[in-house]
């Protein structure tokens, strides 16, 4: 990026609020996670009002969950291989037929439980295969004045902010309409995100477009340079690490504190998680100040040990407003991880290869997700949530410490001193 010219020094002296991309990129990213959220709620509430069984409320959850598993790697090599924004235009737009077509075919009562499965599994797989050529995209979105770090926090906080009130308008909707009709209003959110793509202003970002070899071919080649980046081995170790923890604290264990330990009920579980956002919705706000750069990754290692110790800190806590300042630290601290993990991905890896390594990058972190939940599930039943948390900040600390130590700490042991 050039700042010499008259009209690059002006543009830099621009709130980035004010630059077109930044506002498409803040408007396309809040109307497709509105989308997301509110389709996972509908989803369960449609499903538990037609059968009232837990058993095929997590079988239509798993129903959007599975294409990450599945597709992430291929979504990946194809953002290598394909204009970005040409994807993420095609993605949402299929993402609001598809959503369309639910609630009207919810009005002829053809919709059943497994057909909706069926359009839950689509409507993931579009937006498998239109994360990694977002996340590609902001690479060709920059302008003077708007670095990579700056567009990956307005698209963080956008996240967050619908994380906040998605839910909300949901439920809000719920009591004026058809659960169906639901999936009317996230047709015209994911639609919204096809529009701001139409209207981005993308710059060439690559040196050279891949060609795709084969899918194990392409994982091979991405391999080779995550083996010859420190810095992204760090990224993705420590990533898998720290959500082995996460996964168990978050979806596990602070249910139990909220719900049952202090007997907040619902209503307290409800408060923590809305801190959990607030936290992160300011702290992602305030992060587009923060000049990372070089220091990206020190960023992230600061934030990763402070979540851990947040939640850590929860073994010791008796009553409910504490837990719930500390899952507002976690959350201000995840924000800045994120977008701190984002921009030190942004700088290691080369344009050629960012779709694939996001991928790798993606897979091994909600593989550990889903791992950690389901033994956290076992290990509160046994021994009750606060013991079982405070070991788990204790080893994010170590864990976290030890992947930097043997992989950017090594290269910095080995690397010949002027």
């Amino acid at each position: 990026m050039t700042t010499s010219s008259a009209p690059g020094v002006a543009a830099s002296q621009v709130s980035p609020l004010r630059q077109r991309n930044v506002q498409m990129v803040f408007l396309g990213r809040l109307a497709v996670f509105m989308a997301d959220v509110i389709q996972d709620v509908a989803l369960i509430w449609i499903v538990w009002e037609l059968t009232h069984s837990s058993t095929a409320t997590a079988i239509a959850s798993m129903s959007s969950r599975t294409p990450l598993w599945l597709f992430s790697l291929p979504a990946g090599a194809h953002a290598d291989s394909a204009p970005p924004r040409r994807t993420i235009i095609a993605a949402n737009l299929v993402c609001s037929v598809l959503a369309l077509l639910v609630a009207g075919l919810s009005k002829l009562g053809w919709v059943d439980v497994p057909l909706l499965c069926l359009f839950a599994f689509a409507i993931s797989t579009c937006r498998t295969f239109e994360a990694p050529s977002f996340y590609s995209l902001v690479r060709g979105l920059s302008h003077e004045g708007v670095d990579t770090q700056q567009l990956n926090g307005i698209a963080d906080t956008a996240k967050r902010t619908a994380r906040l009130t998605a839910p909300l308008l949901a439920n809000a909707l719920r009591s004026v309409t058809s659960l169906f009709n639901l999936y009317a209003f996230i047709g015209l959110f994911y639609a919204g995100m096809a529009v701001a793509g139409r209207r981005l202003e993308v710059r060439d970002f690559r040196s050279e477009r891949k060609q795709r070899k084969g899918l194990v071919a392409d994982l091979k080649e991405a391999m080779g340079v995550i083996r010859q980046q420190p810095a992204l081995q760090y990224i993705i170790v420590a990533e898998c690490l720290f959500n082995a923890a996460y996964g168990a604290c978050y979806y596990v264990f602070l249910p139990r504190l909220t719900l049952d330990t202090t007997g907040g009920g619902t209503s307290g579980h409800a408060s923590a998680v809305t801190a959990f956002g607030i936290g992160g919705l300011v702290a992602g706000f305030f992060s587009t100040r923060l000049k990372m750069g070089r220091h990206a990754l020190a960023y992230a290692t600061a934030a990763w040990i402070s979540i851990g110790g947040a939640f850590g800190l929860m073994s010791f806590a008796t009553s409910l407003p504490v837990i719930v300042l500390l899952t507002a630290v976690a959350g201000a601290a995840m924000a800045i991880q994120t977008i701190a993990l984002w921009s030190g991905l942004h700088a290691a890896c080369p344009a050629e290869h960012s779709g694939r390594v996001y991928s790798i990058w993606r897979l091994g972190a909600d593989t550990a997700i889903t791992v950690s939940t389901l033994t956290a599930g076992v290990v509160a039943d046994a021994f009750g949530p606060s013991i079982p948390i405070g070991v788990v900040g204790i080893y994010v600390f170590f864990a976290i410490l030890l992947a930097r130590r043997f992989t950017v700490g090594r290269e910095v042991k080995l690397s010949p001193t002027p």
